[in-house]
C-alpha cells in the first residue's frame, strides 16, 4: 500500500488511465470515492480518491497493490509517472534509504516538483492542520496556513 497527495484535483478517468498505463495489462483496477470500503476482492489494485483541506495539494491517492512489482519504491515510481502524465507535482513518503531523515517524523516528504526531487516539510500546512500548540501560555489552536516548503534538491532512483 501506498498513498501520494498531488497538486490538483484529478478525474477518475484521469486516475484509470495512468494507472492502467502502469500496470500490466489485464490488471483489475477497483478505483473508489471518497470514504468507501475497501472491498473483499479487488483483484490486482484498488485505489481510493481523498480529498484534502490544502486547496495547493488537493487531492490524495491511497492505493493498494496486490498482484504486480512496481519495485522497491512503487510510490516513487507512480509519483514520477502521474507527473508525468498528468504535469501534477507529487508528494510521496520518505524511505530512510533514499534521504537520511528521522522516518518517525510525519512531516517529512519526497517532492516531486517540476520534475525534480526534493525533500519536503508539511509542517503547519493545510494537509497537517489545524494544530493544537502548547507553550508557556497555554494551549491554542494555530491554522495550519503554511506552505509546503522544499528543503533541498534530492537524487532518487526509483528502479
Amino acid at each position: 500500500m501506498f498513498s501520494v497527495t498531488v497538486s490538483r484535483p484529478l478525474t477518475v478517468a484521469d486516475v484509470v488511465a495512468a494507472l492502467a498505463e502502469l500496470f500490466p495489462p489485464g490488471t483489475q483496477l477497483v478505483l473508489q470515492p471518497t470514504g468507501a470500503d475497501v472491498p473483499d476482492d479487488t483483484g490486482g489494485l484498488w485505489a481510493g480518491l481523498e480529498p484534502t483541506e490544502d486547496p495547493a495539494w488537493p487531492l490524495g491517492l491511497v492505493v493498494h497493490v496486490y498482484e504486480c512489482d512496481l519495485g522497491p519504491y512503487p510510490d516513487l515510481r507512480f509519483a514520477e509517472h502521474i507527473g508525468e502524465r498528468l504535469g501534477v507535482d507529487v508528494l510521496c513518503g520518505v524511505d530512510p534509504s533514499l534521504v537520511d531523515v528521522d522516518p518517525q517524523d510525519p512531516y517529512y516528504s519526497l517532492a516531486l516538483v517540476g520534475g525534480r526531487w526534493y525533500l519536503a516539510s508539511t509542517a503547519c500546512t493545510r494537509l497537517w492542520g489545524p494544530y493544537t500548540v502548547c507553550d508557556a501560555d497555554g494551549f491554542r489552536e494555530e491554522p495550519g496556513d503554511e506552505p509546503v516548503k522544499l528543503i533541498r534538491p534530492v537524487v532518487v532512483d526509483t528502479r
